[in-house]
């Protein structure tokens, strides 16, 4: 298996942890023989050419355990669990077995809550919380009022007896981000904590803007997922932008930031070159017109039909996917910038009527 996604790490690594094979910190690092460039040992097992511009690539190219200070350092680099239920730091060295260790089984009322369940929590092994549980019960037993009534009774005596879980629920209540509707549907900013290196943030997070000398699509992810209906928000071009942007969203936030949301199978996005791409990465269907750095780009996600739309600058370029992934949440908002770029986005805006 290759690297680690760089967004687990508090605080993130310099740019020299970075494998130039899988774009994700290193696991198991070798370096260059050559010019030090470290690696993932899974990728570099065929010895491919060092991929690091400055290396002079002396064949057969060789590559060795990284050692002394350097692999000291590494050792040091700490890393959060995966799992939206644990999220315990580790350093690198010890993670590998905490994920042996950690259960990270769907809860059976996984659709409504997004959690886990770890080994940690003391209760039933079919769900994360008491809250779950009751829900999934309630859920099973709809229409059924006397039931109903005798499960609320049973879970509201099993929490007055249990303050602990009484205070871990008001503590879930509490972090819970709260939506906000506008005039049209959801607001909406992009997300500092799901934002590829280098990107930075402006104007409340409306705002991104990467410079950078590399070549590598940086994404960034919208804060508020959509779970239904139809949404639609607007990106307005930088006039400092060099690269054309990907546009669209992608369902689920599992994806490597420190590349194009749309390299994924489940990342939509339109190109600036008038280009689709799902699961592609140097090519796609022509679609629309170019957009770069100036007008707005319409975007309109139709969780009803499962469709993505664009318009730009009010001018309806047509369907540009259909897709039944497009109709269950939860789907995040999403731009790729590539080395100089950047929009602004404006959200919870109302959908256009040639665009529902």
């Amino acid at each position: 298996m290759s690297g680690y996604d760089i967004n687990l790490f508090q605080p993130k690594p310099e740019h020299h942890y970075i494998c130039l094979v899988c774009n994700k910190i290193v696991k198991d690092p070798q370096e260059c023989g050559q010019c030090g460039q470290m690696y993932c040992n899974v990728c570099v097992t065929q010895k491919p050419t060092c991929k690091s511009p400055s290396c002079q690539k002396v064949m057969p190219q060789q590559y060795n355990k990284i050692q002394g200070a350097m692999l000291k350092a590494y050792k040091n680099l700490t890393l959060s669990c995966p799992n939206v239920s644990c999220k315990k730091i580790f350093t690198i060295v010890d993670f590998e077995q905490h994920q042996t260790e950690c259960v990270k089984s769907k809860c059976q009322n996984y659709d409504v809550c997004n959690e886990f369940i770890t080994q940690e929590k003391n209760i039933s092994s079919l769900y994360c919380s008491v809250i779950c549980e009751c829900t999934d019960q309630l859920h099973n037993n709809a229409g059924v009022s006397k039931k109903q009534f005798e499960i609320i009774k049973q879970y509201v005596t099993q929490l007055s007896n249990s303050p602990s879980q009484i205070q871990s629920i008001q503590t879930q209540n509490i972090q819970q981000q709260p939506i906000v509707m506008g005039n049209g549907g959801i607001v909406f900013k992009w997300d500092k904590n799901k934002c590829g290196q280098s990107i930075q943030l402006s104007n409340d997070n409306a705002s991104l803007f990467l410079k950078e000398n590399s070549h590598i699509f940086r994404s960034v992810l919208g804060d508020i997922p959509f779970e239904r209906g139809i949404h639609y928000w607007e990106i307005e071009g930088d006039s400092r932008t060099e690269n054309e942007l990907k546009i669209g969203v992608v369902v689920g936030n599992n994806i490597n930031l420190n590349a194009a949301f749309c390299d994924f199978p489940q990342g939509f996005a339109y190109y600036g070159l008038s280009q689709l791409r799902n699961g592609q990465t140097n090519s796609g269907q022509s679609y629309g017109k170019k957009f770069k750095n100036e007008g707005v780009l319409g975007v309109c996600l139709n969780m009803n039909n499962g469709t993505l739309s664009f318009q730009l600058n009010n001018d309806y370029m047509g369907i540009a996917f259909r897709s039944e992934l497009l109709k269950k949440g939860p789907i995040y908002a999403a731009v790729a910038v590539l080395h100089c770029g950047g929009c602004t986005v404006r959200s919870g805006k109302p959908v256009p009527k040639y665009m529902e």
